[in-house]
């Protein structure tokens, strides 16, 4: 991967066609507005007052590695706010406005990120949960390789995916901070330590799933998430009495399945 070009769409009048084959609706354009091959980026986030966007970095862990960047829409102007995580991945806005950030990695922490359109540039991970109040871990999130993660419709819950071969689906609880396992019969099992949530899961036979990626809430809250071992889009229906997991998609042209968006309209 020698480059990598982000390209927002800025609002302009005729309709266009470009070298890079888009064909784009009237009214739009595209822009470079970075270039960071050597960041990796992975997940986006757009800010709610539209004038940011956030990167998720999945370097190795380093002093000096980016896992988490800002872009000025308007300047174009990129920061890196984080660095030293371990393979930043899985990035989503809680229901309060801060950033929860996942490392894909199998020691992989959760990572909330307070008011990150006010966090200074080139901060440091060695000194995060000691200088920094707004950058802390979230350990009831549990440890394992993050990179689903979606937050419910009603803001109580934030369901987080194990990256992993026999990888279990999570349900944490916002108010209480506790961390309940899918199982396919019994619906949500207690875990009682995060820290060893891998562990904890298998011994209660939680629902093992190949690889699970991202994860994105629907417009009736159902969950879809990417399973891309097998190519399947599962959708997670959480609003009964007990929760269900079944096939969303499966087609023989999609065969890794990554990251998901669901359009509004």
């Amino acid at each position: 991967m020698k480059s990598i070009l982000l390209l927002l769409l800025t609002i302009t009048t005729p309709c266009l066609a470009n070298a890079s084959g888009l064909v784009l609706s009237p009214g739009w354009k595209p822009q470079v507005i970075a270039e960071c091959a050597e960041d990796m980026p992975d997940m986006l986030l757009l800010s709610q007052n539209k004038q940011y966007l956030y990167q998720s970095c999945e370097t190795k862990a380093g002093k000096h590695n980016s896992s988490l960047a800002r872009i000025h829409i308007a300047t174009g102007k990129r920061d890196v706010l984080l660095r030293g995580l371990n393979r930043a991945d899985g990035m989503r806005f809680a229901p309060d406005g801060s950033i929860w950030l996942g490392e894909e990695q199998s020691r992989g922490k959760v990572w909330r990120i307070q008011e990150p359109d006010k966090l200074p540039a080139q901060h440091i991970n060695g000194a995060v949960h000691t200088d920094n109040k707004q950058v802390q871990p979230i350990l009831s999130a549990g440890i394992f390789a993050h990179e689903g993660l979606a937050f419910s419709q009603d803001g109580k819950y934030l369901y987080l995916a194990d990256e992993w071969g026999k990888g279990c689906l999570y349900r944490l609880t916002l108010a209480t901070q506790q961390l309940h396992v899918f199982h396919e019969q019994k619906g949500w099992l207690h875990i009682h330590n995060p820290i060893k949530a891998r562990e904890e899961a298998q011994r209660l036979h939680g629902k093992a799933f190949n690889r699970m990626e991202d994860m994105e809430r629907m417009p009736d809250g159902r969950i879809l998430i990417a399973e891309t071992a097998t190519g399947n889009i599962l959708q997670l229906d959480d609003s009964g009495n007990k929760p269900t997991i079944s096939m969303f998609l499966h087609h023989e042209d999609i065969e890794h399945p990554d990251n998901l968006e669901w359009d509004s309209k």
